[in-house]
This record gives C-alpha cells, structure tokens and sequence, in this order.
C-alpha cells in the first residue's frame, strides 16, 4: 500500500474537481490495488464517440466540464504488472479503498459498478455490483457495470 500517482494520471486529473482529486489521492493512500487515473475530463466529441460505441450510455456525462468549470467524474483501472487492466476483482478492491477515502473525507461518491453512493454502504463492492445486477435483471434490463467510474454525488 501507500502507491502514489505517476504523471500520465497527474496530468489526467487537470480540470477534476478538487474534492474528487482529495478522494482519488487518499484512495491510492489506502489502496491495496495500484491504480490510474485513466481518464478524467473528456470533451463533448470523445462522449459523442463513446455513447456510439456504446461504452458511455449518457452525453450528460460528468466527465465533461460541469457547471462549476470542473469535470465530476475519473475512471481508476487497475495497474497490474505494468499495465492497465479491466477487471472488476481489482476494481472492487479500488472501490473500497475510495468508499474509505469518500467517508474520511465526507464527500459522497457514486460508483460505476453499482451506480449507488459508497458512501455509509458496509457491504463488500463485489455484492454491491452482484445486488445491481440482480436489481438490473428483475426489471428485465441489462446492468451497465462500470468499475473504474467513480464520480461525485450531489454537485
């Protein structure tokens, strides 16, 4: 533990709203999983593109500058042997360690793997995508798991 950012994820957390820039360096703090900041402030071309890909769902996407002149939401992926990596074992172990930092900080974050607030949940981060995707299936929809998305809530 005790992992700190590299400059491709200083660089991308450069318009992220400060409090989600605290919770973000506090989760790597914390973290028994390395992670980058893969991706913070996207323009409205590279949300147009991902909506049509289908890897974004929304073009009211906090990823974008909000009203506040700063862009709400990161994706942490996991660092694993020298790379990064789209699993949600390591994802979840991100997860807790920013519902750790969310909590001791009191800034309330969403999670892209179960598109709820982490902050005050006690359950482990793979029940929380296990519970959203039952949720999911009972309406007859599919889940849209987003591990490494972590955004604020209520800005």
């Amino acid at each position: 533990m005790g992992f700190s950012f590299g400059r491709a994820s200083e660089r991308r957390l450069k318009g992220v709203h400060p409090d989600l820039v605290a919770v973000n360096r506090l989760a790597l703090k914390k973290s028994s999983q390395d992670f980058t900041v893969f991706e913070g402030v996207r323009d409205i071309e590279t949300q147009r593109e991902y909506v049509r890909r289908g890897v974004s769902q929304t073009m009211n996407s906090k990823h974008l500058l909000q009203p506040d002149g700063y862009g709400h939401a990161v994706d942490n992926v996991p660092w694993i042997n020298g790379g990064p990596r789209w699993e949600l074992v390591p994802c979840c172990m991100i997860a807790q360690a920013v519902r750790e930092a969310a909590e001791e900080l009191n800034i309330r974050i969403r999670w892209g793997g179960c598109w709820q607030v982490l902050n005050g949940t006690t359950a482990p981060a793979m029940t929380l995508v296990e519970e959203y995707s039952a949720r999911k299936r009972r309406q007859g929809r599919t889940a849209f798991i987003d591990g490494p998305h972590f955004e604020l809530y209520g800005y």
